[in-house]
């Protein structure tokens, strides 16, 4: 009888053992007959053999096993010459052994492997401990270390020698799911880092806008932020803190501007343009000045007086009136500036300048700075033709610095190719309405046009 065709599997051996304390006890350890004895067995080794013995296999094919594997090296802690040595052999195994209850086992041998990874032998056994101890592989020893694998007429594996992916197989949900969490782990990594990117854009660009408040200590608050050693998620959390700060400090401003503004209103402070009527004649001068021949001018002037009171009172109203236009136009056109200003998200300054090349050019601007952008809007309508109404139009809906940025990327876009956007104006109107509604993807533009 031929013992080389029987699989190296079987029952659990029964260790005795005899403690300080004389008794004896038994100790069930698994079998480990089916790697050889040059080996030194570790716990990984050992955890390997207990999963190839399973009986219990799930019906889990190549393709999916081979996936979930090499979506799953990173978190398994695989080297490169591992993750190489993990892809032959998966490639030297057959699609079929992997079906049913089978126990796909790769006969190669170490030269042979060394050779296609273009490392040494030594590395590539190491290589294979590693995938052993990582349980995906296990060693299926033969007597004499050589591998290889009998089939029968049908191509149906009687007994094989060699490295057995039944470990992987018995572990696939859970490779999978390893998988997934360390696929979740990159996404929230690199929405962190965007977001930062976005948030740190949005202050400096606040920052930039205002002018009639000091927010110094938030510019100094996010670069220690962005400077300091933490991890994306942790910087992403600490800059909205300071976004939401930076919010509130500005509502705030506006406020007590809008207060001091109605304060102004209500009591005619720095109301310059008002005359004010003050009577220097005394009663007895006026007495003297009447005669009898003016008796009717006198009957009829406290008429003429009321008249002459309640005009200047008049002229205060519309003063006032007007300065309260004015200020509710300054109110509105903050308001609009950074409440309406969702379609400049990852749009910053910087980018408008690289961006808009030929503008600056062709037109003799600067965008340095949002107020450089804002001034020079003007002389960018004019240049393509769009009206005063339908700027003016824009900046109500959706702010002074995002129309803005609308028109330069219009006009970069027109100058560049003129048969493209045969109409500036109404491409303006539409990017208006896109950017309304939220679709309008407006950095997506600007890098575009600056790659190009």
């Amino acid at each position: 009888m031929d013992f080389r065709r029987i699989p190296p599997v079987g029952p659990p051996e029964i260790y005795s053992a005899a403690p300080c304390s004389g008794r004896r006890t038994e100790v069930f350890m698994p079998t480990v007959s089916n790697v050889s004895s040059f080996r030194k067995v570790t716990p990984g080794m050992l955890a390997s053999q207990r999963l190839a013995m399973s009986n219990d296999i799930p019906d889990h094919g190549k393709s999916e096993v081979a996936i979930a594997l090499k979506r799953a090296a990173q978190p398994m802690g695989l080297t490169s010459t591992a993750y190489h040595v993990l892809d032959i052999l998966l490639g030297l195994s057959k699609p079929e052994d992997w079906k049913g209850t089978n126990r796909p086992v790769v006969a190669i041998s170490n030269e042979k492997l060394a050779s296609y990874v273009g490392r040494s032998e030594r590395t590539v056994i190491r290589a294979i401990k590693q995938l052993v101890e990582a349980r995906i592989l296990a060693y299926r020893d033969s007597s004499t270390g050589r591998r290889w694998v009998h089939r029968n007429d049908t191509g149906d594996i009687t007994y094989a020698y060699g490295l057995d992916f039944t470990p992987a197989r018995v572990r696939y949900r859970e490779i999978k799911r390893l998988a997934d969490e360390w696929q979740a782990e990159l996404n929230a990594e690199r929405e962190a880092r965007r977001a930062v990117t976005k948030l740190s854009r949005a202050i400096i660009d606040i920052i930039e806008a205002t002018t009639d408040l000091d927010l110094s200590d938030f510019h100094d608050r996010m670069m220690s932020i962005m400077a300091c050693g933490k991890g994306a998620q942790e910087k992403m959390v600490l800059l909205q803190d300071l976004y939401d700060l930076l919010i509130e400090a500005l509502t705030e401003g506006q406020k007590q501007a809008h207060n001091v503004d109605n304060y102004q209103y209500t009591t005619g402070e720095h109301d310059t343009n008002v005359t004010q009527l003050f009577n220097t004649n005394s009663q007895d001068s006026c007495l003297n000045n009447r005669t009898s021949a003016h008796a009717d001018e006198i009957n009829t002037q406290p008429d003429d007086a009321y008249g002459a009171e309640i005009a200047p009172e008049r002229e205060q109203a519309a003063g006032q009136c007007g300065k309260i236009s004015r200020n509710t136009g300054r109110k509105g056109q903050r308001e609009a500036d950074f409440t309406r200003s969702a379609a400049l998200d990852a749009v910053s300054i910087s980018l408008l300048e690289s961006a808009c090349t030929t503008v600056q050019s062709d037109f003799g601007l600067s965008l340095k700075s949002w107020a450089e952008l804002l001034s020079a809007a003007e002389v960018i309508r004019l240049g393509i033709g769009l009206s005063q109404s339908a700027y003016s139009e824009a900046c109500g809906r959706l702010g002074r610095q995002a129309a803005a940025a609308i028109l330069a990327v219009v006009a970069e876009k027109a100058l560049r190719d003129p048969e493209r956007i045969s109409s500036p104006g109404g491409y303006f109107r539409a990017c208006c309405d896109r950017a309304a509604e939220g679709k309008l993807a407006l950095a997506r533009s600007l890098f575009g046009l600056a790659a190009g």
